[in-house]
């Protein structure tokens, strides 16, 4: 099935090549077909390879995916993106579907002309110089058979460049919509993001499926901090229980710029999230928050890397997670001190309670240091539902069943605050 699934993929993407005419000479082509033959080289990751070794993706080889090659908004419609938007959040927004940009359901408010905030498949035409500057060249395809095959057929997902000294009030939503009503389908949304001198911005990317067949969405976001810059990452994934979704983000950060990235799955049946950054220049400050809220028979693996490759940076990491009925959870979260990183912070924390006998979860902080002037740490805890709480609720005549689902609520309710306070407090006048 695995061979048979490969060939499918070959087969695509002489289809892809054969609508893309006099394109196929293009350099951003040229990188399509080397992240095509990395991918063939790689093939995909198996519970052998020490990375998938809890998150084993044979997904792949049980269904017959769909590489979408053009796009198709006919199963969705104005009232089915309506479900999606916030209430009285004031922002960009730009819709894809299977990967695509849908102009009629996006709404972009007005802007200064040096603000880019659109598609990928345009700006391959008119943003060229500045595209394969960036495209390509941090999140790299040779390492990662996900990676390259999305990078061999990138062919549409956001653009956005916020030019130097730029702040954008509005946060800029990406809502990703992956239709498999009528096929399974394989879908792969480029996205880069560039981020000027001293810019400031906030996106907001969330996910869902529709569709009773099974669906797989590879993403891979790339987004490059110059100097002083700062950015909000936020992604959300609220899938059905056919969908299957890897994304990665990989982030490229200068001098004392500031990336803070908040990852929430609240369902799925198969999510892994890698998430890394590269400290590219000294003074820079990471910030990691993740939430994972799953039951039924759903699995979530975030993986992250902060890579301090240069002194004086700091870099703080919280997951939290609840896992429900049989959901599987794994967090494998990683820091690198490289040997001239000295005067680094790192902190790194992962905690979980399972709600049950039957959900588990591998928990594996990491630490590589090879800097002698450091502070770092980092620690994970896992657990039931405290006893002593389920004990006083039993003793006042409430059932096991209905003192579980308090403490479900009240653990939930406590996790989201705790979590996400410093963010909403900051972003409460504009929300």
């Amino acid at each position: 099935m695995a061979e048979e699934f490969k060939s499918k993929i070959l087969s695509s993407f002489e289809q892809f090549e054969n609508q893309l005419n006099g394109s196929k000479l293009s350099a951003v082509h040229n990188i399509r077909r080397k992240a095509l033959e990395a991918f063939q080289s790689l093939g995909f990751p198996t519970a052998k390879n020490e990375e998938w070794r809890f998150s084993n993706p044979n997904f792949v080889n049980k269904n017959e995916f769909s590489v979408v090659l053009k796009p198709d908004d006919k199963h969705i419609s104005q009232a089915g993106i309506n479900q999606y938007l916030y209430e009285n959040l004031d922002e960009h927004l730009l819709v894809f579907i299977n990967g695509f940009y849908t102009e009629k359901f996006s709404n972009i408010k007005a802007r200064k002309r040096t603000i880019i905030i659109g598609s990928f498949a345009e700006a391959i035409n008119k943003n060229k110089d500045e595209l394969l500057n960036h495209f390509s060249q941090y999140a790299k395809f040779d390492e990662d058979a996900f990676t390259a095959l999305n990078t061999a057929f990138a062919q549409d997902g956001a653009f956005i460049l916020i030019p130097d000294g730029t702040i954008v009030e509005r946060p800029i939503r990406l809502l990703n919509i992956t239709d498999s009503s009528s096929d399974s389908v394989l879908s792969c949304p480029r996205n880069l993001i560039i981020a000027g001198e001293c810019s400031q911005f906030k996106i907001i990317e969330t996910n869902h499926s529709i569709g009773d067949k099974p669906s797989f969405t590879n993403a891979v976001t790339e987004i490059a901090m110059d100097f002083s810059s700062n950015v909000e990452y936020y992604n959300i994934q609220s899938n059905n229980e056919n969908s299957y979704y890897i994304g990665t983000t990989q982030v490229k950060q200068e001098r004392a710029s500031i990336f803070s990235g908040t990852t929430v799955t609240l369902s799925g049946n198969y999510v892994r999230n890698n998430l890394n950054s590269l400290l590219n220049a000294e003074a820079c400050e990471t910030n990691y928050n993740g939430l994972y809220f799953v039951g039924n028979n759903d699995f979530v693996d975030n993986h992250t890397l902060i890579d301090h490759a240069n002194p004086n940076c700091n870099s703080k990491e919280l997951y939290k997670g609840i896992l429900n009925g049989k959901a599987r959870g794994v967090f494998n979260g990683k820091i690198i001190v490289r040997p001239d990183a000295q005067k680094t912070n790192a902190f790194q924390t992962n905690k979980n309670i399972m709600l049950t006998d039957e959900a588990k979860i591998h928990s594996k902080p990491q630490l590589e240091i090879y800097a002698d002037d450091v502070k770092c740490s980092h620690g994970a805890t896992s657990g039931n539902i405290d006893s002593e709480s389920m004990f006083y609720m039993r003793s006042r005549g409430i059932s096991e069943e209905m003192a579980k689902f308090s403490n479900i609520k009240a653990r939930k309710r406590t996790i989201i605050i705790g979590s996400f306070a410093e963010a909403i407090n900051k972003n409460k006048d504009e929300l």
